[in-house]
């Protein structure tokens, strides 16, 4: 945005791309610094950690300088990894070693985004093919979820020790606030005692992109699309209800579909009674009881059972029912659903994670005949 232009709400409450006015580099975590710090002294791969939709990209756009970005999940071979760097570099595709000798020469960073979404035995070729480039001064950033922030190291032991880990912390209170915050006073309008702001915090699942899509449609229910001539005080909407459903309403029907319907379409499923009175199978209950929870975004099998007692009129289903499903359901978000899988059940554990912000949203909110409390 020049200076001195008139700001507009889509300038300023950005979804999906990296914003500007509200950036926030959340300086106590001293992230950029950190980052900076590993540009500087080089000599190991970067491995960059944190839970989906966090801003681990917008962290690091907004850090590195002219860097080449690949995509984790459009790799499939170290052919394939080789031949993307060289068309990056501007260079011709097909030799490998021309294209090691480029990215080196060229002393840009390299950043492999969702890294995790490469198959191992490919993982295991691209470290190899880049070990000796980092050990030279190569920098390589791999950024993926935290539970694989180590993959360079399990695929290949020899770079133990070669391997910097940088976490990203979810956002809490005050990191999201500062969104509305920042937003708010670009565009000449209000909140005076925070509690819009803290509203929007509440549902965000720790979310920056939720926060930042709250904030854009709050501005549309007060028809503001640029700065106010004047301070202006932001209204709530007439019904938080409708304004939170609304925002859900594409948000993960896709996923939660699939869960739904479980591994395959089955007319024999035994159906069981929500209190509600609707009627559901056993991947509807499973569902229901997740939502009930909050949903929380860690879920142990004991919390589970309890809602699924709460949603239930019919008995609770036995626990290797439940396991069983939860298993299925992991399977499913893996296989079918685009993207970072949505739910993710550890066995050893006994704790199901809802590892996206959009679905446990869409859980809270997507449903029009649930009721929402809180």
């Amino acid at each position: 945005m020049a200076p001195g232009a008139i700001p507009s709400v889509a300038q300023v409450f950005v979804v999906g791309r990296l914003p500007t006015v509200t950036y926030n580099p959340r300086e106590k975590w001293g992230l950029e610094g950190q980052l900076a710090e590993y540009l500087e002294d080089r000599g190991t791969l970067l491995s960059v950690s944190g839970p989906t939709k966090t801003g681990k990209t917008t962290l690091l756009q907004n850090v590195t300088d002219d860097a080449i970005w690949l995509s984790g999940g459009a790799i499939s071979s170290r052919q394939e990894f080789w031949n993307t760097v060289a068309e990056e570099l501007g260079g011709n595709p097909g030799s490998l070693n021309s294209a090691r000798k480029e990215l080196l020469t060229a002393g840009k960073c390299l950043i492999v985004d969702d890294f995790h979404y490469i198959d191992q035995d490919v993982q295991l070729e691209i470290v190899r093919s880049l070990k000796d480039l980092v050990f030279r001064g190569q920098a390589v950033i791999f950024a993926s979820v935290p539970h694989r922030a180590y993959d360079a190291v399990r695929v290949e032991k020899e770079m133990t020790g070669r391997v910097t880990h940088l976490g990203i912390q979810p956002w809490d209170y005050d990191d999201l606030i500062s969104i509305p915050q920042r937003g708010f006073k670009a565009l000449n309008l209000t909140d005076d005692d925070g509690a819009l702001a803290h509203r929007l915090a509440k549902e965000s699942f720790s979310s920056p992109h939720l926060m930042q899509q709250f904030c854009k449609q709050l501005c549309k229910v007060n028809n503001v699309t640029k700065r106010a001539v004047r301070p202006t005080p932001v209204q709530s909407p007439g019904s938080w209800q409708d304004f939170f459903r609304q925002s859900a309403a594409d948000t993960s029907k896709a996923a939660f579909d699939l869960l739904a319907q479980g591994p395959r379409r089955r007319t024999d499923r035994i159906q069981r009674e929500l209190q509600d009175g609707r009627t559901v199978d056993i991947y509807g209950a499973v569902l229901e009881a997740i939502a009930h929870t909050g949903p929380a975004l860690s879920i142990g099998y004991d919390q589970l059972r309890i809602s699924l007692r709460g949603v239930l009129k019919s008995d609770v289903p036995q626990r290797h029912e439940v396991t069983r499903v939860l298993d299925q359901m992991t399977k499913i978000a893996k296989d079918e659903i685009e993207g970072e899988p949505v739910v993710d059940y550890d066995e050893g554990l006994s704790t199901l994670h809802v590892s996206d912000p959009y679905f446990a949203y869409y859980l809270r909110w997507g449903h029009a005949d649930r009721e929402v409390v809180g």
